[in-house]
């Protein structure tokens, strides 16, 4: 993962938003009224806990909570998830090298794995650690074509190296290379596409939103302070021109993601 360093106050300025995701991965699941009550749960690149803690909420009913992990490379983040819910176990760890003490009922990551290369030998090493009949969650972005991501292009024009350097640092498959690559461990993969249409506010809302994910690398990779704000003050001029703000105020985000569900094989 990136070693650059994450902001979690700013990360969580579009909370709600950020969240709606994993949520909807969350309500696709099943559920202990549905028969299925995981007893170790992981969720990978955690963050600052907020979505570890709907987990949470969702599988610790009746009295019984199943033991959970929430697992991130930023010391940062974890410092406030800890803060956050001591339900959870927070532990400090790259995606890419991590392994569990013992096989997991329920792997979940949601907006993490874009961030780790390698998905076609990734996804089966984490296949390897759930219990057959468990299951492993998924979402990722899946907006690096739209104007929001393609304009850092541009932008970035005048250092075109050291922009496509740190691009390379995010990268995710094709929805049916991830089918491909799971199914020969998995009865069951479950694949769907979602364009959410955010609603922001505030002054540079888009600009804001990118800066604390995919603009992190991209910004510490140019080489000064100066070429920084040169490319800030063009992307930002051209994002208001792609996504204008409304009458109101407001400004619409499209944003498109990939979810996967899948059942490891018995």
């Amino acid at each position: 993962m990136s070693n650059t360093h994450w902001d979690p106050v700013k990360y969580g300025l579009f909370g709600d938003e950020r969240r709606r995701p994993a949520i909807d991965l969350i309500a696709r699941l099943p559920k202990p009224a549905q028969g299925f009550s995981p007893e170790n749960i992981v969720d990978l690149g955690c963050g600052p806990g907020t979505v570890t803690s709907l987990l949470a909420d969702a599988y610790g009913v009746d009295g019984n909570m199943p033991t959970i992990t929430g697992v991130d490379h930023s010391a940062e983040m974890l410092e406030k998830a800890r803060k956050h819910d001591d339900r959870i176990t927070w532990q400090q760890h790259d995606i890419a090298t991590w392994k569990p003490e013992k096989p997991v009922d329920l792997l979940f990551t949601n907006a993490a794995l874009q961030w780790v290369p390698g998905h076609a030998n990734l996804l089966p090493r984490l296949c390897g650690f759930v219990k057959p009949g468990g299951l492993i969650a998924i979402q990722v972005p899946n907006n690096f074509l739209a104007p929001s991501h393609q304009l850092i292009n541009e932008a970035g024009e005048k250092w075109e190296k050291e922009v496509a350097a740190a691009q390379d640092q995010i990268k995710i498959m094709r929805p049916g290379d991830y089918f491909d690559v799971l199914i020969p461990h998995c009865s069951n993969v479950d694949l769907w596409q979602t364009q959410y249409c955010h609603v922001l506010k505030g002054e540079d809302p888009v600009f804001n939103w990118v800066s604390s994910t995919a603009l992190r690398p991209v910004l510490a990779n140019l080489p000064n302070d100066d070429a920084r704000e040169a490319f800030c003050t063009h992307y930002k001029t051209r994002l208001s021109q792609v996504y204008p703000p409304r009458p109101d105020g407001l400004t619409l985000f499209p944003f498109n993601r990939l979810f996967i569900v899948a059942s490891k094989a018995g």
